[in-house]
């Protein structure tokens, strides 16, 4: 969100959509953050937004994935930082509350969260005291106390879920205050016991962050991606699916040995900000709470940003839904392998998947290139990997 942005901003990253000097339209311009009616419009949608299978069923948590801060060009500073994520933490908090408190909302810490920007102390950060408070009617106070140390919990969401958020900003490729550091806040460790612990008690598992490992655009200092990614070996199976903001693509991607089979499926939404070509979006998944909690499918609504500009007013509507869309029965780790496997030879399949990247904008064709770092980029996590992958004849 930006909350200085001014219709008729110039659109270059340069200027950020605040001088108002320019084109940039009344919801937004595919070269700046979005204006606060976005989130505003989107947020409010959300508790209609009901799957046709349980139209009366409210959803049973929500994630808000981080980078709450503005990118901001002229100004920059820890008074800004509290600026903003106090404002989008009350309009998350009408989210909640439209849902009377039922529904938990469950936030996590991004790179823009951060000051200086993208820097994040291993422990006693400032900005974890911050969002502590911020957030602590969303929280229980055992997860606050992790929150407020190193900017990640965990939750028990009911007896067969729990749900581990991770500051992956501790790993970021920009954050200089960790670069030196083994194991940044204990956090890699931290998890592993949680992960073990709700193997214990019979829990599935999803994990959320904000910026994932990714071999391809090395979001991760590269000596955390082995260790972190070892921190997950052997729970897998209970694993089931991490959720990630920051790369501002709408995406999924593989975790973990898939060759062995004990691996999961990341998914990637992308971002309710236009910049960098992309309509807003956000996304709904459906999930097995009678079984094991396996995705069963997601849908991403969007926003036509072009059209609401010209037509003066916004409206959210469906872009995909997965099973239809990717011909998949379902969102488990198999069919999304399976699928992978179909992409590799049917270049339409993965021109579609390819096109879901900016949410609705015209990206042009996927050529044979495009197709290999596509796949090489679900397939690897890791950047020595996927560049191994792109190097390669066959992947």
């Amino acid at each position: 969100m930006q909350s200085d942005y001014r219709v008729g901003s110039s659109n270059s990253d340069k200027n950020g959509c605040y001088q108002g000097k320019g084109n940039a339209g009344k919801f937004g311009d595919y070269n700046c953050r979005s204006p606060y009616s976005v989130e505003l419009t989107g947020t409010s949608e959300m508790p209609t937004m009901r799957p046709d299978e349980v139209p009366d069923r409210d959803p049973m948590f929500v994630l808000w994935t981080g980078d709450s801060v503005a990118k901001r060009f002229n100004e920059y500073s820890k008074e800004v930082i509290t600026y903003d994520l106090t404002n989008l933490t009350h309009l998350m908090k009408k989210l909640y509350n439209s849902f009377n408190g039922k529904v938990p909302l469950y936030p996590v810490l991004g790179n823009h969260d951060a000051y200086p920007q993208h820097n994040q102390e291993p422990t006693g950060d400032w900005v974890y005291k911050l969002v502590g408070d911020l957030w602590e009617p969303f929280l229980p106070k055992e997860a606050l106390t992790t929150l407020k140390k190193s900017g990640y919990y965990s939750v028990s969401v009911n007896d067969k879920l729990r749900l581990i958020v991770l500051n992956t900003v501790l790993y970021y490729i920009h954050n200089s205050k960790t670069s030196k550091v083994t194991d940044p806040g204990g956090q890699i460790a931290w998890m592993r016991s949680e992960l073990e612990a709700a193997k214990k008690k019979g829990q599935a598992v999803y994990i959320a962050g904000h910026v994932p490992v990714r071999g391809h655009g090395g979001c991760f200092q590269t000596h955390f991606e082995k260790p972190f990614l070892e921190g997950m070996k052997g729970y897998h199976d209970i694993i089931k699916g991490s959720f990630w903001g920051h790369c501002h693509v709408d995406a999924f991607q593989l975790f973990g040995n898939y060759s062995s089979g004990d691996f999961h499926v990341g998914h990637l939404a992308s971002t309710m900000v236009s910049r960098n070509r992309r309509n807003p979006s956000f996304r709904r998944y459906i999930f097995d709470t009678d079984k094991d909690y396996d995705i069963q499918d997601w849908r991403t609504f969007y926003m036509d940003l072009e059209k609401a500009n010209k037509e003066g007013k916004i409206k959210w509507q469906t872009l995909y839904d997965a099973k239809t869309e990717f011909d998949i029965p379902d969102a488990t780790p198999q069919s999304i392998l399976s699928l992978v496997k179909r992409m590799k030879t049917n270049n339409t399949l993965c021109e579609n998947v390819y096109s879901k990247e900016t949410t609705g904008v015209e990206h042009g064709s996927c050529g044979e290139t495009c197709r290999k770092k596509t796949i090489c980029t679900i397939l690897h996590a890791t950047q020595s990997a996927y560049n191994k992958c792109i190097k390669e004849d066959s992947y």
